[in-house]
């Protein structure tokens, strides 16, 4: 049974899960992910991504992202799986208490790589999200695919 704080919080949550296959081994993908700050490359919403913390990185390592319209989005990494999975919580922003992941797996001779948002966002920006959120991962993993495809 939920509590009333996490009922709260369950009702606040929108959540985006997509994938796609690419042509190219997990090692790659997943070298070319961890710079961090290739995401502008392939992720429409972004001006700069940076790690904030040294390598090597894990669990408890920072970053942050600047969207173009939102500022900077600071997160921490709370579970890491070396070459196949990164998952962080978004700290102080207006996105804090948000979940998203990076992971990606071999599959058919490739790499299939999902993405995973778990966004606290007020009732008017899940209704937004609803529409344009998934459009817009999908849009960004097809670009990640034409990048990884030509390297």
């Amino acid at each position: 049974m939920l509590i009333k704080d996490e009922y709260k919080l369950y009702h606040r949550t929108m959540e985006i899960i997509e994938s796609i296959l690419l042509a190219q081994t997990p090692e790659k993908i997943w070298e070319y992910m961890m710079l961090v700050s290739t995401d502008v490359e392939w992720r429409t919403d972004y001006s700069k991504t940076e790690w904030t913390s040294k390598p090597p990185y894990g669990i408890g390592s920072t970053g942050v992202h600047h969207h173009k319209k939102m500022g900077a989005i600071p997160w921490k990494i709370i579970k890491w799986e070396e070459g196949k999975h990164m998952e962080w919580l978004i700290g102080d922003s207006r996105f804090a208490g948000s979940i998203g992941s990076y992971h990606v797996e071999a599959e058919n001779g490739g790499s299939r790589v999902t993405v995973h948002s778990k966004m606290v966002v007020p009732f008017l920006m899940r209704a937004i999200m609803a529409l344009l959120g998934r459009k817009v991962v999908k849009a960004d993993l097809r670009r990640l695919k034409a990048i990884m495809e030509n390297k």
